[in-house]
């Protein structure tokens, strides 16, 4: 059980240092609402790899301003449920959002078991990521985003732009993190 619960520790690590660093939100020194109420709740998405004939995926949007850091569609739509349900060789997988910033995306498959999580920032990221890659245990990889690298007990980050997307497997996979990463490069 630790090993699944060490990605995700670390990505949430990296989402503070992130929300920190200005991540892309809003200038308030605050982002706990002052109402006494616990944030937005996480919104899903829920897709099947079945046929094209098949009714499109429902999905739950969040009635709450959007967190900042995200993209203009939803953290979520880096990768689609249906490529990450492909991807992972399920039926179909949920996707729940974590409004930041940064915003994170949480996907679990069809069984509830976690599978990848990912946050999304879209300001002030080649610092965070040169910050992070300067560990000399970090592998860079070549061909995702204007760079990619794995950090230690962090995950893929990838870097286009000022942009950044930390993408952590449960399993620690690194080619189907390589994966989701190339795809969600291609959205940033």
């Amino acid at each position: 059980m630790t090993d699944l619960r060490r990605p995700f520790s670390s990505l949430g690590v990296l989402i503070l240092v992130l929300a920190a660093c200005g991540g892309g939100g809003g200038g308030s020194a605050s982002t706990a609402p002052t109402d006494g109420t616990a944030g937005a709740a996480p919104t899903q998405e829920t897709a099947s790899q079945a046929p094209a004939t098949a009714a499109p995926s429902d999905v739950t949007t969040a009635t709450e301003q959007p967190g900042g850091g995200g993209t203009a569609g939803g953290v979520c739509d880096l990768v689609t449920a249906d490529e990450l349900a492909a991807i992972f060789g399920v039926a179909s997988v949920t996707q729940t959002v974590f409004q930041g910033p940064p915003d994170t995306c949480s996907v679990d498959s069809d069984a509830g078991d976690p599978l990848v999580a990912w946050s999304y920032s879209a300001a002030a990221a080649k610092p965070v990521y040169e910050a992070f890659v300067s560990d000399p245990q970090s592998v860079e990889v070549a061909g995702i985003g204007d760079k990619a690298a794995f950090v230690q007990n962090t995950g893929l980050l990838v870097l286009k732009g000022d942009a950044l997307a930390v993408i952590g497997v449960a399993s620690g996979d690194e080619e189907i993190a390589k994966q989701i990463g190339a795809i969600a490069a291609d959205r940033m």
